[in-house]
């Protein structure tokens, strides 16, 4: 008797605790597809749009998120593949393929097929928790930025994004995108800056996803002519401080493992590698 094999299928509401649930048993590499899952709480009619679920109802085998970013949450050995074949039947709207190192590097061959090469492979980056007291002291000036600090902030992240995604956020509709997006951390207590006395930003980072007790800290930029001063090391000490204190007590980010830069200033605030995860960018 013909018997069909696992199936893919859209993600209903009725599912999404279970997928929650899925996303939570390791929070940490689940960060930024789990946030969006929680997000999605109160707008549950997109769920079906980014998410697919395979396995029951209740406890999925594993998820798919198929959104501005792409990438499995769960699952291993055929399951992956069962995904892959997923995504690969799909036209490609996500920006970037992320997740477990490990997952991509198998479903990768199978989605190459249909998507094509990507713009950019950063197969190694290493996924760090801050767990360590900080080697430096915190920077005592580091603080929230403040609703009305849009336009200061703004510049900061636009620079950013060019120099850590290659592209430019303003290309499209001026910016008008993701100035809402910066305003809407900001107006959420998530961006965290350093200033001057003219109100310059020197440094800053964002809360760019949360899920459970994990914060991920996302944007992390400092100003070029502030660089190698030690401004990032005392920054990032402090930040660890702020978050925990505001949103969750672990706190994470994921690094190149070519910036050594950043990743001496990471480990000097106390953040030891606790994963590795990979992103292809197209």
């Amino acid at each position: 008797m013909f018997r069909r094999g696992p199936t893919v299928r859209p993600l209903r509401p009725a599912e999404l605790d279970g997928a929650l649930r899925l996303a939570l048993a390791d929070p940490l590499t689940n960060t930024l597809p789990g946030s969006r899952l929680a997000e999605l709480r109160v707008n549950p009619g997109m769920l079906a749009r980014e998410f697919s679920v395979l396995g029951s109802d209740a406890a999925p085998q594993a998820v798919l998120w198929g959104g501005a970013n792409a990438g499995p949450v769960g699952g291993a050995g055929e399951d992956l593949d069962v995904l892959a074949r997923s995504l690969a039947s799909r036209r490609r709207t996500s920006s970037s393929l992320v997740g477990p190192r490990a997952a991509i590097e198998r479903m990768w061959p199978v989605i190459a097929l249909a998507w094509g090469r990507a713009r950019e492979e950063r197969w190694s980056q290493p996924l760090l928790e801050a767990v360590d007291a900080p080697a430096v002291v915190p920077e005592p000036t580091l603080r929230p930025a403040r609703p009305g600090e849009e336009d200061a902030v703004f510049p900061a992240a636009v620079a950013m994004f060019r120099e850590e995604v290659g592209s430019d956020p303003t290309a499209y509709d001026g910016g008008a995108g993701y100035h809402r997006r910066v305003a809407a951390l900001i107006r959420e207590g998530r961006t965290y800056v350093v200033t001057d006395e003219a109100g310059e930003v020197l440094f800053k980072a964002d809360v760019g996803a949360r899920l459970g007790d994990v914060a991920q800290l996302h944007g992390v930029w400092v100003r070029p002519d502030q660089r190698g001063r030690g401004l990032a090391r005392r920054a990032m000490a402090a930040v660890v401080e702020q978050v925990r204190r505001d949103h969750a007590g672990r706190v994470s980010l994921y690094v190149n493992d070519f910036n050594e830069p950043a990743r001496r200033a990471y480990a000097a605030a106390g953040f030891r590698q606790a994963g590795e995860l990979t992103t292809l960018l197209f």
